[in-house]
């Protein structure tokens, strides 16, 4: 402004002379000319001013320049626009998960790729072809990043059949997954060899047959096959404490070329103590085992019309001889299909070159076009790490596709466009609120939580999933103290199934006492894992209220039709009843262990101190002349649990030091340990 203003003066200055000089008018030109060339040369210098304007017109390109359309455009955006569309549409339907990213990244890059290119060739639009170009690197980067991830996550194939055969089912991630599969290795069993050897082969692992079948015998004779997706030591590991050591009481044979997973005991034990749902998983699944195996020597005998014995009874190990023996080898080898975890990335062809290029690049266009893509490029890089992304990206693409529809109606004047971004934004709109409807709150009744924190919460069954199935076909009833649940004889099996809330039940046969069932137990999961619907079959046991209790009860043929139409869940509800069987049979052998009074006065004994499962699966080559064996069983049972006696088959490790032992209460499974605490919890 200085320069300006010395300038001007000069030029009045020289007007001034010239008018007084009378001088001729070419002076007074080239005076005006000489001041021309001095404030052009100063010009050239950049000041604020010219900042200003400079903003203000890129301000006026994005807002001033583009009027408000008044009528559609006549013509339709080319064939390629219309190519990208499309695959915009099949892109936005992708779901989830790491297959879903792939699936929604890929589609939607080769989308912003063609748009790209309509915006080079047709468009002319620099602005257009940069954002466009820029979301497709964004997308090719993220595919790229999420399957080197699932790559790194590629097993060999006995581990791909194990997951698909086992873990996936239960809703296992691939990710976890992978941590249970890093602390095992794949071992090769040849034919005739032997796994384990009686009274020789110390237990120093857990192993899960993958391929093959194994044969158990004890002292020469036969128990039971071992086939594929079955554990061929789950009685021995959790027959021992964390801080014993024992030896196989059975020898396992391998009858064919055998593969199978192995963990050792305490690279396993340190695994369970970090990881709460692994820790719970594993519960179930050698629970459930146990339940298994015992099943498989209990269908060898039958009683009258062909019924089998309650597997509580003891008496059945001691009449396998009595009894008409039905035992039909069967191998129920499933082919499982393995899963491909390795992608392959689609080959973007390079879109061939075009004679017609832009010789003008048209303005850049308005604010709101700018904005939509900024939404677009956020949601496209949010980390899948982060907890709720799915949500933030379909959020994001919303609010995108809306400022597109928003831009193509008011100044782009484009029908076509408007229409298909409309597209977008309902398919988007749709993924959202389907998301938020999962991550809704879902008030669970008070008298039902603990069931939901003790049993399905730790193996991530969902609130909603756990609603569906306590809300619709079941109802909680009261029973008074004295009153029975199940008459032995009398009671049918088909009607119910029963989860007890509240109090305390007694388990008896023929007047003698079993074992106590305490809330957050099963009632009948014995009946409802051994017993057909329609079969006429009764209750083998009697079962009354120790004190007033309230349980939640199923009806059995709803049930039964509601996890047929739930896979998921039948395998959790598979699961956790093996499990709970497996748990009555040791409340067989100790009726004290579930008592909390008792387990806060005295520390829990080993369970091969006890009539163990091992000598239980055992007892099905001892034989017996009459039930008296039965009636001295359960009259010692109580006094024997509760001696310590030592077994010829487990002692004390040298090498492990002990570790602190927890029991699950109905409230919390898993207590969080203290800094510089390590705690592995026995399963009950």
């Amino acid at each position: 402004m200085l320069l300006i203003t010395r300038l001007t003066n000069r030029v009045d200055t020289l007007e001034h002379s010239c008018l007084l000089s009378e001088e001729s008018p070419g002076k007074i030109k080239n005076g005006y000319e000489a001041f021309a060339a001095a404030y052009e040369h100063n010009n050239t210098e950049p000041d604020s001013t010219t900042a200003m304007e400079g903003n203000s017109s890129l301000w006026k390109n994005l807002i001033d320049e583009h009027p408000v359309c008044t009528i559609w455009k006549q013509e339709a955006e080319g064939a390629i626009y219309h190519l990208a569309s499309i695959l915009f549409v099949v892109g936005f339907m992708g779901g989830s998960g790491f297959f879903g990213l792939l699936y929604v990244f890929s589609l939607l890059g080769l989308g912003f790729l063609c748009s790209a290119v309509w915006a080079w060739v047709d468009v002319c639009a620099a602005d257009m072809f940069s954002w466009n170009f820029i979301l497709f690197v964004i997308c090719f980067i993220r595919f790229v990043h999420i399957a080197y991830q699932v790559h790194s996550i590629t097993f060999a194939r006995e581990f791909q059949l194990l997951y698909s055969s086992l873990f996936q089912p239960l809703g296992t991630s691939l990710p976890d997954f992978r941590t249970i599969a890093m602390s095992s290795e794949v071992v090769t069993l040849e034919k005739e060899h032997c796994y384990a050897m009686q009274g020789k082969t110390s237990i120093d692992k857990l192993s899960l047959l993958v391929s093959g079948r194994i044969r158990v015998t004890v002292d020469g004779e036969f128990l039971h096959y071992i086939f594929p997706f079955q554990f061929l030591d789950s009685p021995e590991w959790d027959s021992l404490k964390p801080t014993e050591e024992g030896t196989f009481q059975v020898t396992l044979t391998a009858e064919t070329d055998c593969r199978y997973v192995s963990w050792r005991r305490k690279k396993l034990y340190l695994l369970l103590a970090q990881h709460r749902y692994i820790s719970r998983l594993f519960s179930v699944l050698i629970g459930s085992d146990i339940a298994d195996k015992l099943y498989a020597l209990n269908d060898r005998v039958y009683i009258g019309k062909r019924y089998h014995y309650d597997i509580r009874l003891p008496n059945f190990l001691q009449m396998s001889r009595i009894f008409k023996m039905n035992y039909t080898e069967s191998s129920p080898l499933a082919e499982a299909t393995a899963i491909g975890f390795t992608p392959e990335l689609e080959r973007i062809l390079p879109v061939p070159s075009n004679e017609t290029t832009c010789e003008n690049w048209r303005e850049i266009h308005h604010l709101v076009f700018h904005v939509a893509n900024i939404f677009f490029a956020i949601g496209l890089v949010i980390p899948t790490t982060l907890h709720l992304h799915m949500i933030l990206l379909r959020g994001l693409l919303a609010v995108g596709c809306a400022l597109y529809v928003v831009w193509a109606t008011l100044y782009r004047c484009a029908l076509d466009i408007m229409i298909w971004n409309s597209v977008f934004l309902g398919i988007n709109i749709l993924h959202l609120s389907y998301l938020l409807y999962k991550k809704r709150p879902v008030k669970i009744e008070k008298e039902l939580k603990s069931i939901y924190r003790r049993l399905f919460e730790p193996l991530r069954v969902s609130p909603d999933l756990f609603r569906r199935l306590t809300g619709q076909f079941c109802m909680i009833q009261t029973l008074k103290k004295g009153e029975s649940y199940a008459v032995e004889e009398l009671t049918s099996v088909d009607d119910r199934l029963s989860i007890l809330l509240k109090g305390k039940m007694k388990v008896s046969y023929r007047g003698h006492f079993l074992h106590n069932i305490y809330p957050c137990a099963f009632i009948d999961s014995p009946e409802f894992r051994s017993t057909q619907m329609h079969k006429g079959e009764k209750f083998q046991v009697t079962i009354i209220a120790d004190d007033n209790c309230r349980f939640l009860c199923w009806s059995r043929e709803r049930l039964t039709y509601f996890l047929e139409s739930e896979p998921f869940l039948y395998e959790i509800f598979r699961y956790l009843i093996g499990k709970d069987i497996t748990n009555k049979l040791y409340s067989l052998n100790d009726p004290t262990l579930n008592d909390k009074k008792i387990k806060k006065l005295d520390h829990q004994l080993s369970l091969c101190t006890q009539l163990s499962m091992l000598e239980m699966r055992n007892s099905i080559v001892s034989s017996s002349e009459d039930e008296e064996g039965l009636h001295q069983f359960l009259r010692g049972t109580s006094s024997v649990s509760s001696l310590h006696v030592p077994s010829p088959h487990q002692r004390a490790s040298p090498r492990m030091k002990p570790i602190e032992e927890g029991v699950e209460d109905d409230d919390d499974v898993f207590e969080p340990a203290p800094p510089n605490t390590f705690k592995v919890r026995q399963w009950p």
